[in-house]
C-alpha cells in the first residue's frame, strides 16, 4: 500500500489531480452508480436546477473501454511531461493552462453543445505537448511512428474512424483551443513582427498564483510571458549541485518553449 501511495505522489500534482478526478466521475457510471448525463454538461440544467457542478464534471467523463485506458495514460505521459519539463514543476502556471484550455473549450463548444468534453480538453492538451516538442516522434498504438506534427491531425482522424464526425468535432475543438492558447501566449509576444508584438495577455495572474505559492517568495517573470516565484530571501533551495542543475534545467525549459513557439506548421517536416 505505501508503494502504491508512492507512485501516486510521484505524479505531478495537476497532472495527479486531471486522472483523479477523471477516475472520480467515470468510475461511479461505470459502477453504475451514476449515469453519464448526471455528469454531462447541460446549460439548461445549469440555469434551470442550478447544477452547477457540470461545466466541470463533463471534462471528466471519459467514456469505457480500452479507449479510455490509452486516454488516461496519454494524460500520464503527455500531462506529466509538460508539468515537469516544460512548466518545471510550476503548479501555478501548469494549473492556470487548464483554466484557460477549458474556458476557450467551453466558449468553442457553445454552437455544438456537445455534453461531454473530455477529449477536447485531452485533444488540446496534446496540442500543447507537441509544441513543446516538434522534433520528437510518437507511437500511436505501437503500429506505426510519426513526428509530433502530426500527432494531432493523427489523432483526429482515429476519432473519425472510432466515432464518426461528432467525435472528430471534438478533437478539433480541442486542437483549436490549444492553438488559440499557443498563438495568444507565445507567438502574438514573441514571434510576431515587431509591430504586432503583444505582452501575454494571459499570463498567469498573481491572485491565482497566490493560491500556489508561499507567503515569502517574490516573483519573477519567465520568458513565455509568466511569472515564476523566486524563493524566499535566506531560504536554501538544495545543495551547490542541486542549484546548478535546476538552472540547467530552467535554461533547457527556455529553449523548449523557444522551439515550441517557432510556428512550425502541423504537417510540417
Amino acid at each position: 500500500m505505501a508503494d502504491f501511495s508512492g507512485v501516486i505522489k510521484a505524479i505531478p500534482p495537476v497532472t495527479r489531480t486531471l486522472l483523479i478526478a477523471t477516475i472520480a466521475i467515470t468510475g461511479p457510471c461505470l459502477l453504475g452508480l451514476l449515469a453519464p448525463r448526471d455528469v454531462a454538461l447541460s446549460w439548461f440544467r445549469v440555469r434551470k436546477a442550478y447544477e452547477a457542478w457540470r461545466p466541470l464534471t463533463g471534462f471528466f467523463y471519459g467514456g469505457q473501454g480500452f479507449p479510455l485506458l490509452y486516454d488516461l495514460f496519454m494524460i500520464y505521459r503527455n500531462s506529466s511531461a509538460l508539468e515537469t519539463g516544460v512548466y518545471m514543476n510550476d503548479t501555478a502556471d501548469y494549473a492556470w493552462l487548464h483554466l484557460m484550455l477549458a474556458s476557450f473549450i467551453l466558449i468553442l463548444n457553445i454552437p455544438f453543445g456537445m455534453p461531454f468534453l473530455f477529449r477536447p480538453l485531452l485533444h488540446a492538451q496534446t496540442y500543447t505537448w507537441c509544441r513543446a516538442n516538434p522534433t520528437l516522434k510518437v507511437s500511436i498504438f505501437g503500429l506505426i511512428t510519426i513526428p509530433t506534427s502530426l500527432y494531432p491531425p493523427a489523432l483526429i482522424v482515429l476519432d473519425l474512424i472510432t466515432g464518426g464526425p461528432f467525435k472528430a468535432l471534438g478533437g478539433l475543438l480541442g486542437l483549436l483551443a490549444g492553438h488559440i492558447w499557443w498563438f495568444i501566449s507565445t507567438y502574438m509576444p514573441t514571434y510576431a513582427p515587431g509591430r504586432l508584438r503583444r505582452p501575454n495577455p494571459l499570463a498567469t495572474p498573481r491572485w491565482f498564483r497566490s493560491y500556489f505559492a508561499g507567503p515569502a517568495g517574490g516573483f519573477t517573470r519567465t520568458s513565455w510571458g509568466g511569472v515564476r516565484m523566486a524563493p524566499a530571501a535566506g531560504r536554501t533551495t538544495g545543495a551547490s549541485t542541486g542549484q546548478t542543475s535546476a538552472r540547467a534545467g530552467q535554461s533547457a525549459a527556455d529553449a523548449v518553449r523557444h522551439r515550441w513557439g517557432s510556428g512550425q506548421r502541423l504537417g510540417a517536416e
